[in-house]
């Protein structure tokens, strides 16, 4: 404590005029912070806002339940400012198992006795969706390790409507360190393999794919084999 106190000292003597500010800042930000994080169950984990003023809410039924093992941090991307909003309906499960980020706009719609299963950040520097991205959740999604999503992706397994003789749900699998550019699709029935990219605009449904591929079309198709990639330097590394 003694420690606290005087390293907030320093701070004031280093910026005594725009402290007050940041100070104030700070505070909206640890109590909405500790607001939204009342909202987890089990996990041990935070929800963390990082700016003061940042549009999110959660709306959870009472007989939903929230997992976070360390932090869900939400923050705006390059001055956006929708709502970000986790919506979790009658037993519905979000698992959050390691770090997570997800910017504006992003929003978790779970139905009645859905389960989204995400596994957070493990090898690389962070894992998350940048923006303006939907995901919709009828029975299950689970999404892998190191996962890295761009803005305006919209992920669901199930079609919201029914077809005769048409089954209009089947699970979504994302594996460990799978990158998704913008503007993509990622429909029922999908099965990605670890490591791989799913280029801009592409639409997936209903197919398996492998590991260590690029994934790119409408409707999708393995364009490059052999992809390793870095989060950090952009890098992309192509056997073939």
């Amino acid at each position: 404590m003694k420690r606290k106190i005087i390293r907030l000292f320093k701070h004031i003597a280093r910026d005594p005029l725009t402290f007050p500010l940041r100070f104030v800042i700070s505070l909206i930000c640890y109590s909405r912070s500790w607001y939204y994080s009342r909202n987890i169950d089990e996990g041990g984990g935070k929800i963390i806002i990082t700016e003061p003023f940042i549009n999110f809410k959660i709306k959870k039924d009472k007989t939903a339940y929230l997992y976070i093992k360390e932090n869900l941090r939400i923050i705006p991307h390059i001055g956006g400012n929708s709502n970000s909003v986790i919506s979790m309906g009658a037993n519905s499960k979000l698992l959050i198992k390691g770090s997570f980020t997800i910017g504006h706009g992003v929003r978790f719609m779970l139905a009645s006795n859905s389960t989204l299963d995400i596994g957070g950040k493990d090898k690389e520097s962070d894992s998350g969706i940048t923006s303006d991205t939907l995901i919709m959740v009828n029975k299950h999604i689970k999404i892998g390790k190191d996962f890295l999503c761009a803005w305006n992706v919209f992920i669901s397994d199930s079609d919201w409507h029914s077809i005769k003789g048409q089954d209009h749900q089947a699970n979504v699998i994302i594996g460990d360190h799978t990158w998704v550019a913008n503007n993509s699709s990622i429909l029922k029935g999908t099965i990605l393999g670890d490591n791989s990219i799913v280029a801009s605009f592409t639409k997936v449904i209903n197919k398996q794919y492998p590991g260590n591929s690029m994934i790119a079309g409408t409707p999708a198709k393995v364009v490059k084999t052999g992809v390793d990639w870095n989060r950090d330097t952009s890098h992309i590394f192509l056997d073939n």
